[in-house]
């Protein structure tokens, strides 16, 4: 019996703490977007970058399917955009192929957008890629702990 409410227990916890967090990886509620949006239009770098390296997705997309960088680019919004690619968005997402062509080709074009190669040579954008060892560490961890608990109570 121990072992059953060990493992239910166990599966509840990752349920509400795990999979959540998975769930939320890729998308975010409109009003997050929004002021997420509204950072990178005023500018505030410091402050986009610092949420970054928190954990928030730059590449996360709205109900439309856009990035904030497709939204500043239909906007025309320059200086969002270049707030985003400063901060380390992906330059070339997915959501740029619903863009007209002469659209994004003029604003890509324009002297007010930046281009790549002209990032300052200190910045280096957030490696997203480390988010899944700390998750893989976590759930290890998590595992870890319960087989501990499980045979603590045989």
């Amino acid at each position: 019996m121990r072992k059953f409410i060990t493992y239910i227990t166990m599966i509840a916890f990752y349920l509400a703490c795990i999979s959540p967090a998975f769930a939320a990886t890729n998308k975010l509620s409109p009003a997050d977007f929004n002021y997420m949006y509204k950072i990178a239009a005023d500018g505030d770098l410091a402050s986009l970058m610092a949420a970054s390296r928190r954990g928030l997705n730059l590449d996360a997309l709205n109900r439309n399917g856009d990035t904030g960088v497709c939204v500043a680019i239909k906007k025309g919004d320059y200086k969002a955009y270049n707030t985003f690619i400063k901060a380390g968005a992906h330059e070339h997402p997915r959501c740029l192929n619903y863009i007209s062509k002469s659209k994004l080709k003029s604003f890509m074009e324009s002297s007010n957008s930046i281009k790549y190669s002209e990032y300052p040579t200190s910045f280096e954008p957030r490696d997203q890629s480390v988010d899944w060892w700390i998750v893989g560490g976590f759930l290890f961890l998590t595992g870890f702990i319960g087989w501990l608990i499980v045979n603590a109570t045989k």
